[in-house]
């Protein structure tokens, strides 16, 4: 997304595989149950991965993911009683993600900003 120098932020083998699992027994789940469970398991992933994120630091992005991983975990469940609530969220979900790539894009890392001090 960016030329600017990135925060490590790499998973562990068993955090990788425990996503992989994941989405592969989602991927095959998906072909017997309703669409829109298929949904609630990439967001489910998704929250997933925010909370491995989570556990490292994460000058940068740690406030967005740590409010972001919160809104997902609410909403994701509206599939059970209020199916077009969460389908308006998982509609404005990528431009929620867009808009925090573009303040990164625009804004100096924290590492760049110690460099100024």
């Amino acid at each position: 997304m960016s030329d600017k120098p990135a925060t490590v932020c790499a998973l562990t083998e068993d955090e990788a595989l425990e996503i992989i699992a994941y989405l592969v027994a989602s991927a095959e789940i998906s072909l017997t149950e309703p669409s829109h469970y298929a949904i609630f398991r990439l967001l489910d992933a998704t929250s997933r991965m925010m909370d491995f994120m989570l556990k490292r630091d994460l000058p940068n992005t740690g406030a967005f993911l740590r409010a972001f991983k919160a809104e997902v975990d609410t909403k994701k469940v509206w599939m059970m009683w209020d199916l077009d609530a969460f389908f308006d969220f998982v509609r404005a979900a990528p431009a929620i993600v867009a808009a925090e790539a573009k303040r990164l894009e625009s804004s100096p890392t924290r590492e760049e900003q110690e460099a100024q001090a």
